[in-house]
């Protein structure tokens, strides 16, 4: 049965069109290959060429890892049957068999990828040593660090088959045992995009000494060792998660009956708290370390990104700073949603007086929040002993006009994300909106798609470069307004009133 589903995969057209791209990007990598030996004047052998696509961490990163999540979720949408759950008795059991054909669905992309590695290695000269190219240290070169770990070229591919296999039964598990919590095809959208993202900002953003962390670190054998100090510690930490994942699926059934209601509530604000000082703190050190003031200290962690700059740190800090609070301004709001009723409305005597109500609970809760997190960056600043100097300016705006434009644009911003959310809940009665909506407007940040007329981004402090302040307060206020009418509409035509 495996081999029938197996030799149904590898026939599908889909695969040749996955086999197309990756070889065309093969092309590239090994003519950068030949442009660097060219330039340096070095030898290279086929081993050079093998292990450049194998482990290219943008391949993987951007075009395997996305497919590979694809398959994963396809897999437990499809699979999740009530006659396949019953047949199978146990959760537990439903896991492991998704996890099957998991890797029957997955073996033609890695089968693509390990052939068209092969044919890297074509035109190259045949050596069973190292080449003085893998010697080198470039940006090219990513196999550099294979050298210095294995004796012998073709060692490093049987653990990479071994960190695939460990990797993959790793991120099936975690998407698997979560789906089966809430048994919602949003949320397991929401986990997929998630734990993409998580890939794409570890590969990128962090240190060495956190990359880790990132996921995508185990799908390259260069990556990993550049990691770890032994490989045998990477292979336990996923080995150990294997298991510990194994042993709570066990409990699994038990876990589903919790409540969890509670919990959720109370921890988005602790995860959020705690991301938050994580992250104020961590710039408060890099910016100690270049001899920043205060105020600077204050730019840096509330610069974010604009049409002309964008970083990975500024653009996270964006997204936890303050799509973080947009997500828990919207907990309370969904909680509202839920017990509206025909006796909330008589009491507050029209759903337009409820909604204001709403308004301005929220509008105090971004007030509290903007000055906490400014509080907090100051704090940390003075904490570090980063020395304070207010006559400093930014953009021609003094250190108090600053701030002022901080606090109220991050009050006005947030207002309108949440605003935004509100009106699509109403219309939409489903738990994957607000996280969805959410994600659509982080996209709006990224280079090439920000657009500086959207009431998007506009609190960041290098908004100012280019657009005064009170153009920015005026921009914010009308979509505001605009938002207001919209939603003061749509309770007329949904209440009747």
């Amino acid at each position: 049965m495996v081999v029938d589903r197996l030799m149904n995969e590898f026939t599908k057209r889909s695969w040749l069109f996955v086999g197309v791209i990756i070889f065309l990007y093969s092309l590239r990598v090994k003519r950068q290959i030949l442009d660097t030996v060219r330039l340096n004047q070095v030898e290279v052998n086929v081993w050079d060429g093998f292990y450049a696509l194998m482990t290219d961490m943008y391949l993987l990163t951007y075009f395997v890892f996305p497919v590979m999540l694809f398959l994963s979720v396809g897999i437990l949408i499809r699979e999740y049957r009530h006659e396949v759950i019953i047949r199978m008795l146990t959760p537990q059991a439903w896991i492991y068999r998704t996890l099957k054909l998991f890797f029957v669905e997955a073996a033609p992309l890695f089968t693509v990828l390990f052939i068209l590695s092969t044919l890297m290695m074509i035109g190259l000269p045949y050596e069973a040593g190292w080449s003085d190219y893998t010697k080198m240290v470039t940006e090219v070169n990513a196999t550099g660090v294979l050298q210095s770990r294995f004796s012998l070229p073709w060692y490093p591919l049987p653990v990479q088959l071994c960190l695939w296999f460990l990797f993959l039964t790793t991120v099936h598990f975690s998407l698997a045992g979560i789906f089966l919590l809430h048994v919602k095809k949003g949320w397991l959208y929401t986990q997929a995009i998630f734990t993409f993202l998580l890939g794409v900002v570890g590969f990128k953003l962090f240190p060495e000494q956190f990359s880790f962390l990132s996921p995508t670190t185990y799908l390259s054998i260069s990556m990993t060792s550049v990691s770890y100090s032994n490989l045998i510690v990477a292979a336990l930490i996923l080995t150990g998660m294997i298991l510990g994942q194994g042993l709570l699926f066990r409990q699994l059934s038990m876990i589903q009956r919790m409540d969890w209601k509670q919990w959720r509530g109370n921890g988005a604000y602790l995860l959020y708290a705690g991301l938050a000082t994580l992250h104020i703190s961590y710039n408060g050190i890099l910016n100690r370390r270049e001899g920043a003031t205060a105020d600077e200290v204050i730019v840096a962690t509330f610069i974010g990104v604009g049409a002309d700059y964008f970083s990975y740190l500024s653009f996270m800090s964006y997204v936890i700073l303050f799509f973080g609070a947009t997500y828990m301004s919207q907990l309370r709001i969904q909680r509202e949603l839920l017990e509206i009723s025909h006796y909330k409305l008589i009491r507050y005597k029209s759903p337009h007086r409820w909604f204001r109500n709403i308004l301005l609970q929220e509008t105090v809760f971004f007030s509290i929040l903007t000055l906490s997190l400014i509080g907090l960056t100051l704090l940390m600043a003075f904490l570090s002993n980063v020395p304070f100097d207010v006559h400093q300016t930014y953009q021609g705006y003094t250190f108090a006009s600053v701030l002022g434009f901080l606090f109220g644009s991050t009050v006005l911003q947030c207002l309108v994300y949440t605003l935004l959310c509100f009106m699509l809940s109403w219309m939409i009665r489903e738990v994957y909106v607000v996280p969805t909506v959410i994600g659509l407007l982080s996209l709006f940040l990224f280079p090439g798609l920000y657009v500086n007329w959207l009431p998007i981004g506009m609190n960041a402090l290098i908004v100012l470069e280019s657009t005064s302040m009170w153009t920015v307060f005026i921009q914010l206020i009308g979509a505001l307004i605009v938002l207001m009418l919209g939603i003061t509409l749509l309770l007329k035509r949904s209440l009747h009133v």
